[in-house]
């Protein structure tokens, strides 16, 4: 998929698709995103780029970097139950996930997070019912949104600074053999 086709699919802004070229690689294309302070649109495209899984790893650590000091100390069953997922994918831990972020009393970032790992793949229909794949790049929505999330609920106003903290840890993460 192309940079313009990848940018359309994800939904960005159109400011952000006027920065799409042809020559475009993804790497440039989230550069110049953040260069023109787009990042909620470069948060996107990095979700969408991203497999569902390594966008899940991505998204966890942006929620345990930019979360509060006090959330730090506070037990977060969605968030566990997402670590566990990545360790060892599979259907148990899938559906575990969806649990978590049912039962979960606050509608915040490791939620979302929660219900993308659902969302990743598999089906969304308990175990024997007919099989119902979750729609398309529902995962990679939940993943940005959690993104999103994580940076504007703590220290809102420094919000700049937690995008490019929360892209920084995407790209590292987005690297071969990481």
């Amino acid at each position: 998929m192309t940079v313009k086709e990848l940018s359309e699919t994800a939904g960005v802004s159109d400011p952000a698709r006027a920065l799409a070229q042809d020559d475009s690689t993804p790497s440039s294309y989230l550069d110049s995103l953040e260069k023109q302070e787009l990042y909620q649109d470069a948060v996107k495209f990095q979700a969408y780029k991203m497999p569902a899984d390594a966008g899940i790893k991505w998204g966890s650590a942006v929620i345990k970097e930019l979360r509060s000091p006090e959330s730090k100390q506070q037990k977060d069953e969605p968030l566990d139950a997402v670590d566990t997922w990545v360790k060892a994918p599979g259907d148990q831990p899938r559906f575990a996930a969806k649990t978590a972020a049912d039962n979960a009393r606050k509608n915040d970032a490791s939620k979302l997070l929660a219900l993308a790992v659902f969302m990743s793949g598999g089906s969304l229909a308990p175990p024997n019912a007919p099989e119902t794949p979750p729609p398309k790049y529902s995962a990679q929505k939940l993943i940005s949104a959690s993104v999103s999330v994580a940076v504007i609920s703590y220290e809102p106003a420094k919000a700049k600074e937690r995008y490019q903290k929360a892209l920084k840890i995407g790209k590292e993460m987005d690297r071969p053999g990481v």
